[in-house]
């Protein structure tokens, strides 16, 4: 069970390193379509209808895979002292449960997605872009959240069975 622990691991470090690649050029992104329409509005006097939009879609894609890649890294929020000051076996349900409630917001997440484009997905005003492009965003995070989750179920597991 190590080894496929340790091989899983080794996988989601190669996917976090290409995603941490993915939001540093979708950061890029949103600074050049930030720059580009101050550019354009004080310099030029014309801002450029397509770098708000855009700055938007990017700036959403790269919070939402960061935070995806941010839980790849087990650098999630967590109140430990509550599961450092109870006894071994308690904390173990704390983190059967921080699985399964994390399983349903994936689930709710992806609930959600679908409820939002089984009716009229609109497009940008400008641009005529697919809101449906912004809303798969959510389904990323989802997808990454699922990942990460599964890694500290297999960690889980490996642990439950190194003691039996």
């Amino acid at each position: 069970m190590d080894a496929l622990v340790a091989t899983v691991e080794r996988g989601v470090h190669y996917l976090r390193i290409g995603l941490g690649v993915l939001v540093g050029l979708l950061t890029i992104a949103v600074f050049f379509c930030v720059s580009a329409n101050v550019f354009g509005r004080f310099v030029l006097n014309n801002s450029y209808d397509w770098a708000e939009a855009m700055s938007r879609y990017f700036f959403i894609w790269a919070v939402l895979v960061g935070g995806g890649v941010g839980c790849l890294a087990n650098e999630n929020i967590a109140v430990t002292f509550v599961k450092d000051a109870v006894p071994n076996a308690v904390a173990r349900i704390f983190d059967i449960l921080k699985i399964a409630i994390v399983y349903a917001v994936c689930v709710i997440i992806v609930m959600a997605y679908q409820q939002l484009v089984s009716g009229y997905v609109s497009v940008t005003p400008l641009l005529g872009i697919s809101k449906t492009y912004l809303y798969m965003a959510m389904l990323a995070f989802a997808a990454l959240l699922a990942i990460a989750n599964t890694v500290d179920l297999l960690r889980l597991i490996a642990r439950f069975t190194r003691r039996a």
